[in-house]
């Protein structure tokens, strides 16, 4: 029979204060720590500037950036100010180093484009929080096991901590404040919970009852303030998601419209639809070839009413010109001359 109780305990591995001096060492930033975050951020810049999604996650696996952040929840758990103190210094030591060093990068490299890695860190949703909050309960876990390296590597790649801010300096190099603070707040939003996690679980795995003796009124009093300050932070992300939630949403409903309008009117040749919003209404450009047959103004009614709230835009694309230059007459001479010589071998045949 299984013993549910033996399945789900979680032993820890590690004395209290071997795990304790593991995470003040992860703490500091000097020496691998400072090397690794000097590495980490090259590696980031150039895989956000070139859109290289492998270069990202390689930086972040070498990335030290979680140290200082479960170094500030296991010292609030336990109410230890020195870590408190000393993992707050190094975070924020970190964080001038890395804004610096992204910024300097994206200020000098010749490539200014927005790619697709860069708008991928620049909106932090609900579920980024959610990513970030089982990151620290894994994170912690590592740490409490002797062998925590695939576990650390793998919070690493999940949370995301490093491209966000390299987002950020990407966002001052470029004077686009967009990027800045969207980058910052997923940076933000990653930290927090991290800590979140580790401070829920360090409470679980009895830490702060070994370093501190149990106050029901403190561990209150603590417990609400970290939910009203989750509650504010959790603000902006929920407004992020609906609204990416929409966008979805509109295109789904967008291409379902055009797969209705392929089906019943297949002569038509739709070359490209576009769902754009303005003033807060949906509009969606439908653009045909110039050569297309042209529906009439009932028709055309008739297909408004399928999308009632999404205001639809109907456009030819431009007339090309430039059949009547030297090119396009020499392409079809050749065409013409390939034909006959098709011509003529099939009357051989």
């Amino acid at each position: 029979m299984i013993n549910f109780q033996k399945l789900f305990v979680l032993p820890k591995e590690e004395e209290e204060d071997f795990t304790f001096n593991e995470i003040e060492e992860g703490i500091y930033f000097r020496g691998h720590n400072l090397w690794l975050l000097v590495i980490s951020m090259g590696i980031a810049c150039v895989g956000l500037n070139i859109n290289s999604s492998a270069a990202v996650i390689g930086a972040m696996l070498i990335s030290p950036l979680m140290g200082p952040i479960v170094g500030v929840a296991f010292g609030f758990s336990i109410g230890n100010r020195h870590l408190i103190r000393l993992g707050l210094v190094n975070w924020l030591l970190m964080i001038v180093v890395a804004l610096c060093s992204s910024t300097l990068y994206f200020f000098i490299t010749p490539f200014h484009s927005e790619t697709a890695q860069l708008e991928s860190f620049k909106t932090a949703t609900i579920f980024d929080c959610v990513l970030a909050i089982l990151g620290g309960f894994a994170w912690f876990l590592g740490i409490v096991r002797k062998e925590a390296i695939k576990v650390i590597a793998g919070v690493a790649v999940s949370t995301a901590c490093i491209p966000p801010l390299c987002t950020a300096g990407f966002g001052i190099a470029n004077g686009n404040w967009e990027y800045f603070w969207g980058g910052f707040y997923f940076y933000l939003i990653n930290c927090f919970f991290i800590g979140v996690g580790t401070w829920i679980l360090s409470i679980v795995l009895g830490y702060q009852k070994y370093y501190l003796q149990r106050n029901s009124i403190k561990n209150r009093k603590t417990s609400l303030f970290i939910s009203a300050i989750s509650a504010i932070i959790l603000i902006p992300s929920i407004l992020l998601t609906k609204k990416k939630w929409d966008k979805e949403k509109l295109k789904e409903r967008s291409e379902s419209y055009i797969k209705t309008i392929k089906e019943n009117h297949p002569e038509l040749a739709i070359i490209n639809h576009e769902i754009f919003q303005d003033n807060g209404k949906d509009f969606l450009k439908i653009t045909l070839l110039n050569d297309s047959l042209t529906l009439s103004k009932g028709r055309l009614n008739e297909h408004n009413n399928l999308v009632k709230d999404i205001h639809l835009i109907w456009q030819y694309s431009p007339k090309q010109n430039n059949f009547e230059s030297p090119e396009m007459k020499n392409m079809q001479a050749q065409i013409s001359e390939l034909k006959q010589e098709i011509e003529r071998i099939k009357s051989k045949k």
